[in-house]
């Protein structure tokens, strides 16, 4: 199954975080990711500040309507990081990657199939 068409679980927060093997087999399922300081993180160049802006903010309404946020950052005035992470468990969790996979997704649309 798609990793983008996973339902996101409401309640991770008696869960483990995932090992070192489950993360090692999810992170191909999301092209583009990549483990950073245990956050599963990608960067992405915008046009300039005012597009990082507008970026920074579709991102986070995208979060929020599935209730899972990530760490969004603007630097160097035109890129945008995100990094996924579950707080609640303090490691990552299956969600994480779900949402990566699905913010890759949005963006492969919202660009006509390039990212």
């Amino acid at each position: 199954m798609d990793l983008s068409s996973e339902a996101i679980s409401p309640d991770v927060a008696d869960t483990a975080p995932l090992n070192r093997r489950e993360i090692a087999d999810l992170l191909p399922g999301v092209p583009g990711w990549s483990l950073k300081d245990g956050r599963l993180s990608a960067r992405f160049a915008c046009a300039g500040f005012s597009g990082a802006v507008t970026f920074f903010h579709e991102i986070a309404a995208f979060a929020m309507r599935e209730n899972h946020l990530p760490d969004i950052s603007i630097r160097m005035g035109r890129i945008v990081d995100v990094a996924w992470y579950t707080y609640a468990i303090g490691g990552l969790s299956r969600n994480d990657f779900i949402m990566a996979a699905r913010l890759s997704e949005w963006l492969r649309c919202r660009q006509g199939g390039t990212l």
